[in-house]
């Protein structure tokens, strides 16, 4: 049976994901609120109050997906012998939606899920219940999926593929990249890493929008839900670092904001108000890091403590 389950400490073994109540920071300019995974741990941090929260002893391989038009985020986890899907919502209360078997690959979707299995090379799509929506896709050597509308679309093996809910296959074009992104409009960005282009592709792979990187590599793509795409480029470094964050609100022009002196960043994302990016750790006795910025680029600060981060969104809790 699926429960509903608040975690008030660390270590609570249940069969769910969740975390206390957290009071929000004073009034004045919006406080960086986050839901955070690292390999071992998911974490709710909002300026400088943490909590952490686990599945079980046994848990690991946290990651955020995607979230929803009410704030409810999607989350898999491995626990023992299974690969776990749950949402969390703004109140910090959990709901499991499937298990998998362990090796089992969770994408997110604009309204769900999807989950990929490697020895069959299967992708499946679910919905925000759980349910199986449409046929399998046969996605050969597929290294990233994204649910977009009523497609599901694949990257691997120097292809980029959309397939019809039927499980028919609609198009595919010759593409080596990575970091499939959601945009408004039923479509989602994509870096193409032969011709150091970021693009937009509609579900039936028509290009929209192209943005030129000609040595300056993308490393990851970000997507707000106003529909602004932030991409982190360059090399991020401990030391030496020529990485920046560039902000678009329109693809055709250039970037609304260009945000340099980006450190060791790994991965970022972007809210509405926010801009983030995750670094990670640049020694052995230290922990990640997310730097803050305010859509004009103003830094508002690093918020540290925060272990590995390897996937963050921006999530702010409300009273349960």
């Amino acid at each position: 049976m699926r429960r509903n389950i608040v975690w008030t400490m660390l270590m609570l073994t249940t069969t769910a994901l969740a975390a206390v109540l957290i009071h929000a920071n004073a009034v004045g300019a919006p406080v960086p609120s986050l839901l955070v995974a690292t390999p071992t741990f998911l974490m709710y941090a909002e300026g400088d109050r943490r909590q952490p929260a686990v599945a079980s002893t046994g848990g690991g391989g946290y990651r955020v997906l995607s979230a929803t038009s009410d704030g409810t985020v999607f989350v898999s986890f491995d626990d023992g012998a299974f690969a776990n899907v749950e949402t969390i919502t703004p109140a910090l209360t959990s709901r499991k939606l499937k298990m998998f078997p362990r090796g089992t690959t969770i994408f997110p979707a604009t309204d769900g899920f999807l989950a990929y299995e490697p020895s069959a090379q299967l992708v499946r799509r679910y919905d925000a219940r759980g349910s199986l929506i449409g046929a399998p896709v046969v996605a050969l050597g597929a290294t990233e999926a994204l649910g977009v509308a009523d497609a599901i679309v694949t990257l691997g093996n120097g292809r980029l593929r959309t397939f019809e809910r039927s499980g028919r296959e609609r198009r595919e074009i010759n593409l080596d990249g990575n970091s499939l992104t959601p945009l408004p409009d039923a479509r989602f960005a994509v870096y193409d890493a032969r011709d150091g282009e970021v693009r937009a592709y509609t579900a039936a792979l028509e290009q929209t929008a192209q943005l030129r990187y000609v040595g300056l590599p993308v490393r990851a793509l970000a997507s707000a839900p106003d529909g602004a795409l932030a991409v982190l480029a360059g090399t991020p470094a401990c030391v030496t670092s020529n990485a920046e964050i560039d902000v678009f609100t329109d693809l055709h022009a250039q970037p609304a904001v260009r945000i340099h002196g980006i450190g060791n960043a790994r991965a970022i994302a972007v809210g509405t108000d926010t801009v983030y990016a995750v670094n990670a750790p640049c020694g052995t006795e230290q922990e990640g890091s997310v730097s803050a910025y305010g859509r004009d680029g103003t830094p508002l600060g690093t918020m540290r403590n925060m272990g590995t981060p390897t996937s963050i969104i921006p999530f702010r809790r409300t009273a349960s």
